[in-house]
């Protein structure tokens, strides 16, 4: 049913997952859309041998969206109910949900927010990986088993406080060596607003490592990639890639889990089998580590939790956010014994007192320099009122001279008046 063709134009599902610059965003799109059409039309997910179905998926999708009887909401309480057998767990079901959600309303399905609403919290809960605390001793260990690229995303990672889907996101251009501190800017975030996060100056360092040997890494993928790509398993490797980080998210979790296998640092949930150090604890080790730091709202600003943040504080200049990161640093450096990072952050804390201190001294100068400004006005007011009672005085003396000269002609007129 519905096998896949040989020639196939770029069809609706492939045109959503190239909107996509980031391949792991897209692929996760596609696999809920081609799960839903699966349940859809009751296909299993792989044939009797144990091989992924070969299903046209694109044919599928469109004959989907050409029957107009098809009832959006009833399908989609059945699509669920596909995803509780199929999925590892209620949140990975719920993620799939979603995605495939998006997919269809983009191509002009309509579903009841009751509908969605009821489903989503139908799925909340079950089996989650409880994940484990993230140091900066877990991620130096880590490190020493990565290599170059690896330990530059790392640091990346840990120093931003950035998704790993924007991480893999940025392009060269997106990062501004010649800011203090290094500066990238975020375009393909969760929100689809475009914010800006900094890396600390040991992660720039490494990055800076990682592009001296970027190009090098890129022609090196592409012959390793040779023969897959002659036997028809995967597309070429684009050695003129744009990206910092031409890596997809699988490949990233294949690097980091090896990376703490070798260290001896690599555990499973009992439930979910997973990883319990995964990828995203990088933002929460990040939003900790500042909060712990006195800078808990810049730690949410730079992650893009705009939720937490009150509407002045969103329009905060990246001069000054600059600064604050560049305060605080320290916490967020791997390479850096323990107490040394302790010993920064009491530091820290006493030249956070000390530049108090000097803000207070600095706003009662600028206090006491208006107030001088406004006797200076004050007294250049009563300058000019003293000069009109001096200008009226001699008006005045003008005006006795001449009555006293009026006078004394009077005077002198009626002497010879009485002479007479």
């Amino acid at each position: 049913m519905a096998k896949k063709s040989q020639s196939q134009s770029v069809g609706r599902i492939a045109a959503f997952v190239n909107s996509y610059s980031n391949t792991g965003t897209g692929n996760g799109y596609k696999n809920a859309i081609e799960s839903f059409l699966r349940c859809m039309n009751g296909l299993p997910k792989k044939s009797e041998n144990g091989t992924k179905g070969n299903y046209d998926y694109e044919l599928l999708f469109d004959q989907y969206l050409a029957d107009k009887k098809r009832d959006h909401d009833e399908d989609f309480t059945k699509f669920a109910n596909c995803l509780k057998a199929e999925c590892a767990s209620l949140l990975s079901a719920r993620q799939r949900m979603t995605f495939a959600r998006r997919i269809l309303e983009d191509n002009g399905a309509k579903f009841k927010s009751k509908t969605v609403r009821d489903l989503k919290r139908e799925m909340k809960g079950g089996a989650g990986t409880v994940d484990k605390v993230m140091t900066a001793n877990v991620i130096e260990s880590a490190m020493k088993e990565l290599d170059l690229k690896g330990r530059a995303l790392v640091f990346t990672l840990a120093s931003s406080g950035a998704r790993l889907n924007e991480i893999l996101s940025l392009k060269l251009s997106d990062v501004d060596f010649e800011s203090k501190p290094v500066k990238l800017t975020l375009r393909n975030t969760k929100n689809k607003q475009t914010r800006f996060t900094f890396i600390t100056t040991e992660a720039a360092q490494c990055v800076k490592a990682w592009l001296e040997k970027r190009e090098q890494y890129l022609v090196g993928a592409s012959r390793r990639n040779a023969g897959l790509v002659r036997a028809g398993i995967c597309g070429e490797k684009d050695t003129d890639s744009d990206l910092l980080f031409p890596l997809t998210d699988s490949a990233v979790n294949a690097l980091w889990e090896n990376a703490l296998k070798a260290a001896g640092l690599y555990s499973q949930d009992e439930q979910t089998g997973r990883n319990q150090y995964r990828i995203h604890s990088f933002r929460k080790f990040f939003i900790s580590q500042l909060s712990m730091a006195g800078q808990k709202t810049l730690a949410e600003h730079l992650a893009g939790h705009a939720g937490y943040l009150d509407g002045s504080y969103r329009r905060i200049d990246e001069e000054a956010a600059g600064k604050a990161y560049l305060a605080v640093q320290h916490v967020l450096t791997i390479g850096i014994p323990p107490e040394f990072r302790e010993k920064a952050s009491e530091l820290n804390s006493t030249l956070k007192i000390q530049g108090e201190s000097i803000e207070g001294l600095r706003v009662m100068n600028e206090n006491l320099a208006a107030q001088m400004v406004k006797l200076e006005n004050k007294n250049m007011e009563y300058e000019k009122k003293l000069s009109k009672i001096e200008e009226e005085q001699e008006r005045l003396c003008a005006i006795s001279d001449t009555f006293q000269k009026l006078f004394e002609k009077n005077s002198e007129a009626q002497d010879i008046f009485r002479r007479h």
